[in-house]
């Protein structure tokens, strides 16, 4: 029976209504009536047709991998063959039910999880409803996030209740509803409705209490009723109210009810075969009368519920120690066809260092591991480092947990875990290695000078060997803070172990080499990444690590490459990996490559996460990089704020790297609307008092920006101390991008008569194509200067390339700039068409692009992780706006953008 709540249920409707976003997150506290609307929503689900897939998360299954979406999805798993065999391995693998032994993809398994319900919902809409989700595995949360937002196109609505705060994992677009306490007059009316309800003032006594929480009002009254009993005078917690209330029940059942129930609350999620083997009194299911008649569990086919959470938490809660261990020592002697449920029934029921069951719980971790489920995995060694005897055994597994958890993003916890490791009384080599992963998390949180004195200690002499895991973290450090003492200081360790059987072609020997002295060991490096980035069986660390090098070393196609197979834009927790530096590393890529959608769509999350309050290196670096968009696309007002955001927190912190990328996005955004003066201030500061880069590497690529601003003002002698000083640094190492920027900025600062012959040997290396927009800079300078030399033909031929470069990137003021160039060179020129693919979102423009050469729904899904149905409706949605009716039409609308 609903009371009132009738607001409540309007909104759930409108929310989950095909019309509307489909979805919906019902908040509230314990006993609030979330599940009841939960229960009315799938009920008016069922009646208008759908079909209902429903999950409850519970306390005792958060840390199994996946298990929450193994208990939604079982319904559908008999129609896993009509998945393409990717995706079918993949999901099958990661519920363990597959015979490939490699680990699954997990955004080929969520990818599987949407065609799966996405071929459900092909005969009736599909509702999928989530209780509790506050206690749902991280796994399943993740897939669960990637669903939500997916669900444009497709017939499936999602509804989640849960406790506390709005879910991280959740897409900001669901809509919200926190549920609160009855009103006075409908308390009153759900009290009277209880059979036995009190009058008078105990009536007053139990209102008051309650305070509105509907399951208060209806344990009390039952309790009332049943013996008479009132809760005490005063607050008191509704949850622990209700535990209290519940575990008064426990006292009149049979002895053998309580002890089956004890084994239920520690077994919640298990089969009901598994439970009712760890009985103390055998396999008899009429032990569970009692309890069903009191109305605390329901007993289903597969399962044994509990009516509420509480009651099992107060079942637990009220059982003495001895019992439950006895309870969970039962259930891991039933469960040996269970490895990861076992090993966790282990962990509750030990008390003291047990090698085995730590062993267990490590194996378990890892399987997570192998799943993609890495919080899971971090909680798996955590629990396996408590139970471990040995002292060194201990640190490995703390210090393995805290890496994990620095690939999962989670800095708090990785700082813990290792504090927790530097702790032990362990030796200096595995001192080291913590003392490092300490470095790693003070940089992520942009503690600059603590992260090297941590990683490079004053007491480690110069010439010590330093091991290629702690080294690769140490030259991190020195290339985000910039600093010249922290490069000088780790050359001869990295000199002492050159020479290390292997380390020539390992790639955090390259990385370590490349990124401290990126001019001098560049040429010789871009040598060797065709072979090093093509070996078989990179880890992801390593992939991250020649990623970001190739981004480095102007490698960009290979870079976008390797780091999007770890931080593709259009998976979930992309930007969890790495602490959200790989999404940056890779939306920098993207920039450099002319892929300005791809950039923007990889940061925008992660870049707001900053603007809420997330001041660390990864947020900051990825607001740089949507700086950097919005000024090429001439959003400058929201460039600029979002530049000077970066700056206030980064420049105090001296993360030299990412304020470098901050003044650049500064410099662009004043120059696109003509601020030269403002430019060359903020492309100034790129660069010290005499002219030496700020950065030893970022600040090289801004000169040419530099030498345009400074030759509009009147400062051209200081931009040519400037490009002295950056080609002293560069020598011979430069890059054929950076040789095309120094060749710029030599033909900007040049006297006139002398420019023309620098902007032609910029253009004369085709490889600079690579670099699009830095290539129509030079198209565009190289025309006005022809203009102003008379060579008009010439003129308007450059220029008219410029055009066709920028409006093929949608660097609008450029293009604007290049038109009005060609007007003075005497070609009327229209301002371009509108582009109506451009006015698509970035997921439809690829979308479109993908249909154009000939790639099927399925294919398109399968590259952009999502369903054919999905991909079908936004071609049937973007036809229209394009003029087109028919699939085979497309490609004459890609072929006639610009760029293209």
């Amino acid at each position: 029976m609903v009371i009132g709540r009738q607001e409540e249920r309007a909104f759930i409707a409108e929310a989950l209504s095909p019309r509307a976003a489909s979805s919906v997150l019902l908040l509230g506290e314990a006993g609030v009536g979330k599940t009841l609307l939960l229960d009315t929503a799938v009920e008016e689900a069922g009646r208008a047709g759908a079909r209902v897939l429903r999950v409850r998360g519970n306390a005792a299954e958060s840390e199994l991998a996946l298990a929450g979406l193994h208990q939604l999805l079982l319904p559908l798993l008999g129609d896993v063959g009509g998945l393409p065999p990717r995706q079918r391995g993949a999901l099958l693998s990661a519920f363990g039910l597959g015979d490939d032994p490699a680990p699954p993809d997990l955004m080929m398994m969520s990818l599987a999880v949407l065609t799966l319900t996405s071929q459900a919902a092909s005969t009736a809409r599909l509702l999928l409803a989530v209780d509790d989700a506050q206690w749902l595995d991280r796994g399943s949360c993740q897939v669960l996030g990637f669903l939500s937002r997916r669900l444009d196109g497709e017939s499936i609505a999602l509804a989640f209740a849960a406790r506390g705060w709005r879910p991280d994992w959740l897409d900001a677009a669901v809509p919200e509803l926190v549920v609160h306490p009855l009103p006075p007059a409908e308390a009153e009316e759900l009290l009277a409705a209880q059979p036995g309800a009190p009058v008078g003032a105990a009536r007053r006594h139990l209102l008051d209490t309650a305070a509105g929480n509907p399951l208060a009002l209806v344990e009390l009254a039952r309790s009332a009723a049943r013996d008479g009993r009132l809760p005490g005078v005063g607050p008191v917690p509704v949850t622990d109210l209700l535990e209290r209330t519940f575990a008064d029940q426990l006292d009149a059942l049979p002895a053998p009810t309580r002890a089956a129930l004890v084994v239920a609350a520690a077994a919640e999620g298990a089969a009901l075969a598994d439970v009712l083997a760890a009985l103390p009194s055998g396999p008899d299911t009429d032990v569970w009368l009692p309890a069903e008649r009191a109305g605390l569990v329901r007993l289903q086919a597969d399962r044994i519920a509990f009516r509420h959470p509480l009651i099992r938490s107060a079942v637990y809660g009220a059982a003495p120690f001895a019992e439950r261990r006895r309870a969970h020592l039962a259930l891991a002697a039933v469960l040996g066809a269970d490895p990861d449920r076992r090993a966790w029934q282990l962990s509750a029921a030990t008390v003291a260092p047990d090698p085995a069951v730590s062993g267990e719980l490590e194996r378990t971790a890892l399987r997570a591991l192998a799943r993609g489920a890495v919080a899971e995995t971090v909680a798996g060694l955590e629990r396996a480092a408590q139970l471990h005897p040995a002292t060194a055994e201990r640190a490995r597994l703390l210090s393995t947990a805290a890496y994990a958890a620095v690939v999962a993003g989670d800095t708090e916890r990785a700082e813990t875990l290792a504090a927790d490791a530097s702790r032990l009384d362990i030796g200096p080599e595995a001192m080291r290695w913590i003392s490092a992963l300490s470095g790693l998390v003070a940089m992520l949180t942009l503690r600059m000078e603590r992260a090297f004195a941590l990683v490079v200690p004053d007491e480690l002499p110069g010439s010590a060997q330093i091991d290629a895991g702690v080294s690769t973290i140490a030259t991190g450090v020195a290339y985000h803070s910039g600093l010249p003492a922290q490069r000088e200081r780790l050359r001869p360790m990295l000199a002492a172990r050159s020479g290390d059987d292997g380390m020539a072609t390992h790639p955090f020997h390259l990385w370590d080499t490349g990124c401290t002295a990126p001019f001098v060991h560049g040429p010789a490096i871009r040598a060797l990444l065709p072979a090093v980035t093509a070996s078989p069986g990179l880890l992801p660390t390593e992939r991250h690590t020649l990623g970001v090098l190739c981004m480095l070393l102007d490698e960009t196609e290979t870079s976008i490459s390797l780091l999007g197979e770890l931080a593709n834009p259009q998976w979930e927790g992309a930007a969890d990996f790495h602490a959200g530096t790989t999404a940056a590393d890779l939306a920098f890529a993207h920039l450099d490559g002319g892929r300005w959608a791809d950039a923007r769509l990889g940061v925008e999350r992660l870049a707001e996460t900053f603007l809420a309050g997330r001041h660390t290196l990864g947020p900051a670096r990825a607001l740089a990089a949507l700086a950097t968009v919005c000024a090429l696309t001439g959003e400058v007002e929201t460039a600029l704020s979002h530049a000077a955001a970066v700056l206030t927190v980064t420049e105090p912190a001296g993360a030299l790297a990412t304020v470098a990328r901050a003044h650049r996005a500064a410099g662009l955004a004043a120059a696109a609307v003509g601020d030269h003066t403002a430019a060359h201030r903020h492309l100034r500061a790129l660069y010290d008092a005499a002219g030496a880069p700020l950065h030893y590497h970022l600040s090289c690529y801004a000169v040419a920006d530099l030498a345009a601003a400074a030759a509009l003002t009147g400062r051209t002698e200081d931009a040519l101390a400037v490009l002295a000083q950056v080609r002293a640094e560069v020598g011979d190492g430069a890059s054929a991008r950076l040789r095309q920027v120094l060749l710029r900025a030599t033909a900007l600062l040049a006297a006139p008569a002398d420019a023309g012959a620098h902007f032609r040997e910029a253009l004369d290396d085709p490889a600079g194509r690579r670099w699009p927009f830095e290539r129509g800079q030079v198209w565009l300078e190289y025309g006005e200067w022809l203009r102003r030399q008379r060579q008009i033909a010439d003129a308007r031929a450059a220029l008219t390339k410029a055009l066709a470069v920028f409006e093929g990137l949608g660097a609008g003021p450029w293009a604007s700039r290049a038109e009005a160039e060609l007007r003075a060179a005497g070609i009327a020129v229209e301002s371009a068409p509108h582009s109506a693919l451009r006015s698509l979102t970035p997921q439809r423009q690829r979308i479109v692009r993908l249909a154009a050469q000939g790639l099927t729904n399925r294919e398109i899904g399968e590259r952009l992780f999502l369903s054919p149905r999905t991909v079908g409706t936004h071609l049937y949605q973007v036809f229209p706006v394009l003029g087109v009716s028919a699939r085979s039409q497309l490609r004459d609308v890609v072929e006639r953008e610009p760029g293209d």
